[in-house]
């Protein structure tokens, strides 16, 4: 196994992790915010969907913002949501927004979370083990104009994402402490 294969793995992982942590969870659950301005499981849940879709399409593709599986899947039309142009560069993935814009994405399921996530991870681990071992260390032009290369955005996302299965589980804890106290 190389070091592109097991990043691919690792991101499988992800949902694998998720997956029994937040499936029976009530709609109460993945909206509940630990203090204000604090963002739900739901919303982390959808970063973390967002972030795979953005460096799946936007990153290991170098396609544009259109042709990320939020639109190409029918959730924008679905949820009528288009997160394209906002936050972190326009990125669109809640990493630099405003209160106000976190407030307006739309409540997800889990059931539809859980979707989207499986449909980011089934497109990003694809393109992680199709990407050489050579090609991954060089610059990804498709954002930041190349100052990371593919690997390191593979490598940095991964990292991202796992502190915030983390989050996830300390919220559903705290949610948990909070209603049977």
């Amino acid at each position: 196994m190389n070091e592109l294969e097991l990043l691919a793995e690792l991101y499988a992982d992800i949902l694998q992790d998720l997956r029994p942590e937040i499936e029976s969870m009530t709609p109460a659950e993945l909206a509940w915010q630990p203090g204000p301005q604090a963002n739900s499981i739901g919303v982390t849940l959808w970063h973390i969907a967002r972030g795979m879709d953005l460096l799946a399409v936007r990153v290991l593709q170098g396609q544009a913002a259109e042709t990320e599986l939020w639109q190409t899947r029918g959730w924008m039309v679905r949820t009528g949501y288009d997160p394209r142009g906002i936050g972190y560069d326009g990125w669109g993935v809640v990493t630099g927004y405003t209160w106000e814009e976190v407030q307006a994405i739309p409540y997800l399921t889990v059931g539809e979370l859980l979707e989207y996530l499986q449909q980011v991870v089934e497109v990003l681990t694809e393109q992680v083990c199709h990407l050489s071992p050579e090609a991954a260390h060089q610059p990804a032009p498709g954002l930041m104009n190349g100052k990371l290369t593919y690997y390191r955005w593979i490598k940095e996302f991964y990292k991202g994402f796992q502190a915030h299965v983390g989050e996830i589980v300390a919220i559903k804890a705290m949610y948990a402490r909070q209603n049977t106290s």
